[in-house]
């Protein structure tokens, strides 16, 4: 059965309503966010954007990831090659701007400092596109994700949604979005007259989800495309299953850069918005089977 979800984005409405007040609505960038004014330029761009001559030189995009968020990133078991819809956009993104995709590994928190500091060019997993993060770091949007429960198979505590998990041991990633759900989860759970959710945070997702399944924990509070790659893979669907089909703090995921780095954000942008224009994103969406996660398509301009 088609999972759907809503993916019309709260921002992407606001700047759609500042662009027509101003007598004409532009070709929005998926997945791009504005202010109440319509001050950030959102326009998508039509032709490749150039990297910096330093890159250039160098061939070579170095990009830091966690390379543990299957289908999005990581490692095949055995050995030491990297797939994913990451990898496959990356590749296409490197391609386009002319220089191979070096991989280099960081644990999830430490991706925003990586790129501050310049150790790597850009981070690409599955970070999502948050004010606070905006803050700190620039994104360029390539597609949606979600939160969903992840449970033992058979469901022990029978949690079919957020609201199950009231005095139940939750894991999430330290550094995850997941977090304000637990603890908004929480606080609901304490109004209502029960436990609080017990939030435990991990460094990786592979240790949340080792919790889940020796049982510490009754669900992973983690991103929805793993979430559903983790318990439809031959590997692993025999040791667990979705909470439910609920999904929770839909917004876009991006690839992040240093706000120092305007010019390698620009040239990023380009080609994904060239690929979003020409339907290879969505291709490689499909290829993986979360194509319901893709981002809306560009308002198309009009007079």
């Amino acid at each position: 059965m088609r999972r759907k979800l809503f993916t019309v984005t709260a921002s992407v409405s606001l700047c759609l309503a500042a662009t027509l007040a101003l007598g004409g609505c532009v070709v929005l960038r998926p997945g791009a966010s504005a202010n109440e004014a319509g001050a950030e330029q959102v326009e998508a761009h039509t032709q490749i954007v150039e990297l910096p001559e330093s890159v250039r030189d160098r061939g070579t995009l170095v990009i830091g990831s966690q390379l543990a968020s299957p289908p999005l990133i990581f490692q095949r078991e055995g050995g030491n090659k990297i797939q994913g819809i990451n990898k496959d956009i990356a590749d296409e993104v490197g391609k386009r701007l002319g220089v191979k995709i070096e991989w280099k590994q960081f644990p999830f928190a430490g991706l925003i400092p990586a790129v501050q500091s310049g150790q790597v060019d850009a981070g690409m997993d599955l970070i999502g596109d948050t004010d606070k993060r905006r803050a700190a770091v620039d994104f360029a949007n390539y597609m949606n994700q979600a939160t969903s429960p992840l449970v033992r198979r058979g469901n022990p505590h029978d949690i079919n949604s957020a609201a199950d998990l009231c005095g139940l041991p939750v894991a999430i990633v330290r550094g995850g979005v997941q977090l304000d759900l637990a603890e908004e989860t929480s606080t609901k759970c304490v109004a209502e007259g029960k436990k609080p959710v017990e939030i435990n945070q991990y460094g990786a997702p592979g240790d949340a989800r080792l919790s889940v399944q020796a049982g510490r924990d009754a669900a992973f509070l983690g991103n929805t495309p793993v979430m559903r790659y983790i318990s439809e893979q031959e590997a692993t669907r025999s040791v667990f299953e979705m909470g439910g089909e609920a999904t929770y703090q839909l917004q876009p995921i991006g690839i992040i850069t240093s706000k120092g780095n305007r010019e390698v954000h620009d040239s990023i942008q380009s080609a994904l918005d060239l690929m979003q224009a020409d339907g290879t994103i969505a291709a490689i969406l499909k290829e993986w089977r979360t194509e319901d996660l893709a981002l809306d398509a560009p308002a198309k301009e009009t007079k």
